[in-house]
C-alpha cells in the first residue's frame, strides 16, 4: 500500500510543521511518519489528562516526613556536630543492649554487629535526624559513593545561603560546590559532614 502525504499541512499536522514536497526517500519517509507517530502520542496523551486530576485517596494516610535517619561512626560528634551548627537539640537517647540474630538477619545486620546507641535530634522548626552508632568487625565505617543505591543527603532549610556558606567554610567544613540559583530562585549548596555525610543547605526565593 501507497501512502501519499500532501505537502500542504494538513488539519493532523502538528503546528509549524510543513512535509517536504517529495518523499521519495526511504529514510525521509521513515523519519516524517515517525515525526507524525510522535506528534500524535504526545497530542493523545495531553489531550487524555483531565484539566483538574481526580483527587486520589492514598493507601496510607502519611502527609509528613517524621524524621530521617543516618549511621555515624561517633554518635556524640555527630550529635555535637548538628547541636553547634543547626542548635539541634536531642529528645531520645537509646542504648538498647543485645540484638536477637532474628532481628539482625530481618534488617539486613551483620551477624556480628552490635547497635550501641541511637539518639533523635530535633531542629527549631520541628524536622527530626535520627542518629545511629553501629559496632562491629565488618562494618565499614567509610560512606558509600553518592551513586550507589542507598547513598542519600540530609537537605536543611536556611534564610541566608550566603551567610550558611561562610559559617561552613568558617568551621572549616569541606564545601562541594559554590551556591547554584535554580529558575525559580531557589539557592543550594552541599558539604560534607566531619564523618563524609553528605548535608545540603537550602533556601527559598524572597516572596514578592
Amino acid at each position: 500500500m501507497v501512502v501519499r502525504l500532501r505537502s500542504k499541512p494538513t488539519r493532523e499536522t502538528a503546528p509549524g510543521a510543513v512535509l517536504p514536497r517529495l518523499l521519495g526517500d526511504t529514510h525521509m519517509k521513515t523519519a516524517a511518519f515517525a515525526a507524525l507517530a510522535l506528534t500524535f502520542a504526545f497530542t493523545t496523551a495531553h489531550a487524555a489528562t483531565p484539566a483538574t486530576a481526580s483527587p486520589v485517596t492514598p493507601s496510607l494516610q502519611a502527609s509528613v516526613i517524621d524524621h530521617v535517619g543516618i549511621n555515624v561512626p561517633d554518635i556524640d560528634a555527630a550529635t555535637a556536630f548538628f547541636n553547634d551548627l543547626v542548635g539541634a537539640k536531642v529528645i531520645s537517647d537509646v542504648r538498647p543492649g543485645a540484638i536477637p540474630a532474628e532481628w539482625k538477619a530481618s534488617f539486613n545486620w551483620r551477624e556480628s554487629s552490635e547497635l550501641q546507641r541511637f539518639t533523635m535530634l530535633q531542629l527549631a522548626g520541628g524536622s527530626k535526624i535520627e542518629l545511629f552508632q553501629y559496632q562491629g568487625p565488618q562494618i565499614d565505617h567509610q560512606p558509600p559513593h553518592e551513586d550507589d543505591i542507598g547513598a542519600t543527603h540530609i537537605a536543611l532549610r536556611t534564610t541566608d545561603i550566603d551567610r550558611s556558606l561562610a559559617v561552613v567554610k568558617a568551621r572549616g567544613l569541606k564545601v562541594l560546590n559554590e551556591p547554584i540559583t535554580n529558575p525559580d530562585g531557589i539557592r543550594w549548596f552541599y558539604v560534607l559532614t566531619p564523618w563524609g555525610s553528605q548535608l545540603e543547605l537550602v533556601s527559598l526565593p524572597a516572596a514578592s
